[in-house]
């Protein structure tokens, strides 16, 4: 028999280098296809997940049940809300909107699907760590939410072009913001402005203070020190309330514009104007005048003081705010000269800065009470609530702009507003904890709700609820 030679040792060498060889680039391409196939077949299913929330929604709004529904994976939420064929994801969720748009971020294996709500396209990323679920920047609300036609929500505004506000018992306008550095401190939606900002308000107050704080000193009744100089016309004159009562300006001429006009020049003088008793009701200037060259002492708390501030600096617009007097309208012609004269005089002054707080005027707009027509018809002074000096109506719900029945606006504080009162150099607009509408003087406390302006360019998640409020997409 012949001898058989066995494989010496560097035949074998070489034989394991090329299985090893094979091994690189036969087991990728195999690795590759199969995990192709595997996110081929979950696009199918992604896809099928988004037709069927697509004929849900079309169903809704057929039979009139439309509402924003979250189906949530992770917790098994509304999980059984839509049939589809297909696998059901591992975690995540799909976001109906009650306008009928979709979004979705869900995750099959590895990988996530993501559609937002302003793209017809199912992107597939890696899974990592928060990017499927809650924080998916899928669920941008990159568009205002869908205006109401009745009852609590967002309307076009009817005196104000491109302005929208939301009116209503309880809209769904709750909006968390990071006062501490956690989405945790909850604020309410007012409006869309026309230039792309949302105006917001602290749901709470952050408490009583005074408006424009008076000398603490011996005499008690002058207003604080750099408020009463030479240069301060309107704030510090001989005889004025202004002087013992605070002043009722909320900032310098630097920053304060009257018909499109900076008052930079001491010469230009601060007046409000109002409508006289007469038939042809044209603004008239109010006779107090004077300048004014120290903000008041509130405005400089917020801007400076107050720690939030600068923990919401970058989500805050530099902004103006409308910050004119308005007259109590008992005695101009015909009465009640409504809301739309009472904006023309809010408005012939406006401020720039980050914060400040709501308008008087705010109140009457958010509120679905036909009898809410105005701020004299809620003012403390309407006769039409006063018979024989006795106090007809007490309490918010009797109130026709404060009645929480109509307005998500009111709390059980005494708040103050941002407007002046026109009459006074020293007294600003007010809502009392009873309700009504009315005036006091500047250097008195009383709650304060922090409002300001957020930037254009954020985004916002969420659903606007109480229990899931919008909150701002980082970056």
């Amino acid at each position: 028999m012949k001898n058989r030679k066995a494989f010496t040792l560097v035949e074998l060498l070489a034989v394991i280098v090329i299985l090893g060889l094979l091994m690189i680039l036969i087991v990728p391409k195999v690795t590759q296809t199969l995990s192709d196939a595997e996110k081929n077949t979950n696009m199918t299913s992604a896809e099928n997940l988004v037709s069927a929330a697509q004929l849900k929604a079309t169903n809704n709004e057929m039979t009139g049940n439309s509402e924003n529904i979250k189906i949530n994976y992770t917790t098994g939420e509304n999980q059984d809300y839509i049939d589809y064929t297909g696998d059901k994801p591992t975690d995540g969720q799909v976001a109906i909107k009650s306008n009928g748009e979709i979004a979705m971020a869900v995750r099959f294996g590895d990988y996530c699907y993501l559609k937002p709500y302003n793209s017809n396209d199912i992107n597939v990323i890696p899974y990592l760590d928060e990017t499927c679920g809650e924080n998916a920047n899928v669920f941008t609300n990159y568009t205002m939410p869908e205006l109401a036609i009745t009852g609590d929500g967002l309307y076009k505004s009817t005196t104000e072009p491109n302005r929208y506000i939301y009116r209503g018992a309880n809209p769904n306008n709750y909006i968390y913001l990071k006062e501490d550095g956690n989405n945790n401190t909850l604020y309410r939606i007012i409006s869309y402005e026309s230039d792309g900002t949302i105006k917001v308000i602290r749901d709470t107050s952050i408490g009583n203070i005074a408006w424009d704080k008076r000398d603490g000193n011996t005499d008690e009744l002058k207003i604080s020190g750099p408020r009463k100089n030479s240069n301060n016309t309107y704030c510090n004159y001989n005889g004025a309330t202004a002087e013992y009562y605070g002043c009722n300006v909320w900032g310098t001429q630097s920053n304060t514009y009257y018909n499109d006009t900076t008052l930079t020049n001491l010469n230009q003088e601060f007046f409000y104007k109002y409508f006289p008793n007469n038939t042809t009701q044209t603004l008239q200037n109010f006779t107090n005048t004077g300048t004014v060259t120290q903000n008041s002492s509130l405005n400089d708390y917020l801007n400076t003081e107050w720690t939030p501030a600068q923990t919401l600096d970058n989500y805050i617009a530099e902004h103006s705010f409308n910050v004119g007097g308005i007259y109590y309208t008992s005695s101009y012609a015909g009465g009640d000269k409504g809301i739309s004269k009472e904006l023309e005089e809010q408005n012939s002054y406006t401020w720039n800065g980050k914060i400040g707080l709501m308008n008087i005027t705010d109140y009457v707009e958010t509120s679905l009470n036909p009898t809410c027509t105005s701020v004299y018809s809620n003012f403390y002074y309407n006769t039409n609530y006063y018979k024989n000096n006795t106090q007809t109506l007490t309490g918010y719900d009797n109130w026709p702009c404060s009645n929480r029945n109509y307005n998500w606006m009111p709390k059980e504080i005494n708040e103050w507003s941002i407007s002046p009162y026109t009459g006074s150099r020293g007294y600003l607009w007010f809502v009392l904890n009873s309700g009504y509408f009315s005036s006091y003087n500047a250097y008195s406390a009383h709650g304060v709700r922090p409002a300001f302006y957020l930037k254009s360019s954020i985004k916002l998640a969420g659903f606007g609820t109480s229990s899931e409020p919008y909150y701002i997409v980082e970056s």
